[in-house]
């Protein structure tokens, strides 16, 4: 799940780069609105969503807004729920890996010994 949010996120962040690209083409005076590439580049970048106001389009200001807002969203989903779940590296000499393990081993003995003491006091309860 935090992979399709990430890649949803790269998506949206592609599309708004894709947006600002176009705007930046819209900047550019002997391109033809009509022909058929950047007629369609226009339209996939929501150029003709709003109509335009003293020949200024507006929709791709609204796109723009939108494509953040749901990347920011997109984001905090993924900081929230799936950042603290990534795995910590340790870095520790080989001294503080030994002791480590030597601290590990006598938890798990000791785990050991109370559970055999546990099940000697069982038998002994059903013997009774």
């Amino acid at each position: 799940m935090a992979r399709l949010i990430i890649f949803l996120d790269k998506l949206v962040n592609l599309y708004l780069y894709f947006v600002v690209m176009a705007c930046f083409l819209g900047l550019v005076p002997n391109i033809n609105p009509n022909y058929p590439l950047f007629h369609y580049i226009f339209k996939f970048a929501g150029f003709f969503i709003i109509p335009p106001i003293f020949g200024m389009y507006l929709s791709p200001a609204l796109i723009m807004v939108t494509t953040v807002l749901i990347s920011t969203g997109l984001r905090k989903i993924h900081n929230k729920y799936f950042e603290s779940k990534k795995p910590e590296i340790i870095i520790m000499s080989p001294a503080e890996f030994m002791d480590t393990m030597n601290r590990a081993a006598a938890r798990m003995d000791k785990f050991k010994k109370e559970s055999s003491e546990t099940s000697d006091d069982r038998k002994d309860d059903l013997n009774d």
